[in-house]
């Protein structure tokens, strides 16, 4: 040690501290590494190497599928998706006019006791909406074609 060092810690007034920088002979990575157990410590057996950094496996855990989540329609839905119902509304299914007449109405299903119907007339660019009522007889459109709506189960 240097004479300096050596009077140091022959003084009253020395820390601990003092003297550990004083005589502290690693930058601040290596300390920091030898904290993280990276390094070896500078005391005790620096022969042995590395200290050894312990993990502990984590068990992944599965995700539960939709199936097994889901109720009511939306269950229903994903039943009827998997057996190839890819339209279990009847959304994208356009219902064609009939023949329209009184005793021959456009039949409209409708799982509810009502339904909105849009009825493109000839000679119009925009359909004209209406409500048909279970219990109502065929609803006869401005353009004259008669509309009556059909019970049909739901999903």
């Amino acid at each position: 040690m240097s004479s300096y060092i050596s009077r140091w810690l022959k003084a009253p007034s020395a820390s601990k501290r003092l003297i550990s920088h004083l005589t502290q002979r690693e930058g601040k990575l290596s300390s920091l590494l030898r904290r993280l157990g990276l390094q070896p410590q500078s005391g005790g057996n620096a022969a042995a190497g590395p200290r050894p950094i312990s993990t502990t496996q984590v068990q992944k855990s599965v995700l539960i599928d939709d199936d097994e989540l889901v109720t009511g329609i939306q269950k229903r839905e994903i039943q009827l998706a998997k057996q190839g119902c890819t339209d279990p509304w009847g959304i994208g299914r356009v219902v064609r006019r009939g023949s329209g007449r009184e005793n021959d109405p456009t039949v409209v299903p409708s799982a509810f006791d009502h339904r909105l119907v849009g009825c493109i007339c000839l000679d119009d660019r925009f359909a004209k909406w209406m409500w048909i009522e279970k219990d109502e007889g065929p609803k006869r459109c401005e353009c004259g074609h008669y509309f009556v709506l059909k019970n049909v189960p739901g999903i």
